[in-house]
């Protein structure tokens, strides 16, 4: 299979464009520079990287350089991943706000992968605009009620997959489900795209820069589920982790990390940590989900610190079972989650996330 990738390279201030191969036989990945017809990259084996995560629109590390799929890189490519890679659209509403993590999970199970989610509080005008409203009917009044979580889903003709699940298709909605929701019916909790020609037009109005960060910067912690927890599919586990403790989640985001960026942001370790380089190349492996989480008490960081448990998750499965490093974490680099270490740095991690790189979007 091959891809049309950019990079930007901030140094010279260019885009440079690769085609990108990728050897689904053996794993293996390569790059052609097209402008100076030449090798750039040669064929090798890169293990933090699948054809799953090569969509459009996606954004990949390779060696340090974050790269954006902008298109297929032939007909081949084109029509044997386009119908395999579709998009949809799922927004958790307020009354299903403490189901959030189980309804993630949920999906996940069932074949879908996450390509991008964000917490929006949306205005009645934004709501209109998702639903595709001329006014304000009864759903998009449904999404402008408080915070909501957004889900960009892509797998197999993801819309029909999508509103099969939830009953929209003719057939009951997925008993799963229904048992998750308890007694909320399915229409309060949760809004799923309508169209395939509405999927696109939505995805980029909530995911875009007109819907503002809703971060508090105060009482706060931040959590990251890392690049390996975020493929390995426990997104849903460690959100429904954290609510389920009575933590409140007050902004949520997907980022992916260049190189510049993990360093300044766990800058901190540097010098005081042995496997520090090791940690930073994690970090811009794939996408993370950075959270604020708060509480209405001041020591916020160190409560957080005993639920996400030791930063060695076998450590961690010995004598804390049941911390989210225990049950999500594979070892000291790629321990499942990153959380605050110090009080003082809960809301300077959470302005990083919510402020300096949302700016910088």
């Amino acid at each position: 299979y091959s891809f049309n990738v950019e990079y930007l390279d901030k140094v010279a201030s260019l885009v440079r464009k690769y085609i990108l191969f990728y050897h689904l036989s053996n794993g293996m990945i390569e790059m052609y520079d097209p402008k100076n017809r030449r090798t750039f990259l040669k064929k090798c084996r890169y293990e933090s990287i699948t054809l799953k995560d090569l969509y459009l629109g996606a954004k990949i590390s390779v060696y340090s350089r974050l790269l954006t799929v902008v298109s297929y890189g032939d007909d081949f490519t084109k029509r044997s991943l386009q119908k395999a890679n579709s998009k949809t659209l799922c927004i958790v509403k307020a009354p299903a706000y403490e189901f959030a993590g189980k309804i993630l999970d949920f999906f996940i199970q069932k074949g879908f992968v996450l390509t991008n989610t964000k917490m929006c509080n949306l205005l009645p005008q934004q709501a209109a605009v998702v639903v595709g409203s001329q006014g304000m009917n009864e759903e998009a009044k449904s999404l402008a009620v408080d915070n909501v979580f957004a889900f960009e889903f892509t797998c197999k003709d993801a819309l029909s997959k999508m509103n099969d699940l939830c009953g929209l298709g003719g057939q009951p909605a997925d008993s799963k489900l229904r048992k998750i929701l308890a007694k909320l019916p399915l229409e309060a909790a949760l809004y799923t795209a309508n169209s395939s020609s509405d999927v696109q037009r939505q995805l980029d109005f909530i995911f875009g820069k007109q819907i503002p960060t809703i971060a508090s910067f105060n009482n706060c912690t931040v959590c990251c589920i890392k690049p390996q927890a975020v493929k390995d599919g426990y997104c849903g586990v460690v959100i429904d982790a954290i609510l389920n403790e009575g933590y409140e989640i007050s902004a949520l985001e997907m980022f992916r990390l260049d190189i510049e960026a993990a360093k300044e942001f766990l800058e901190v370790y540097d010098t005081v940590i042995p496997h520090y380089s090791a940690m930073v190349k994690h970090m811009t492996e794939g996408p993370i989900i950075a959270m604020e989480v708060r509480t209405e008490k001041e020591e916020t960081v160190s409560l957080f610190r005993e639920l996400a448990g030791p930063a060695d998750p076998v450590v961690a499965r010995h004598i804390r079972p049941h911390t989210i490093r225990a049950k999500v974490g594979k070892d000291k680099i790629k321990n499942g989650i990153h959380c605050t270490d110090l009080p003082e740095d809960g809301v300077l991690e959470s302005e990083f996330f919510f402020d300096i790189l949302q700016k910088a979007k």
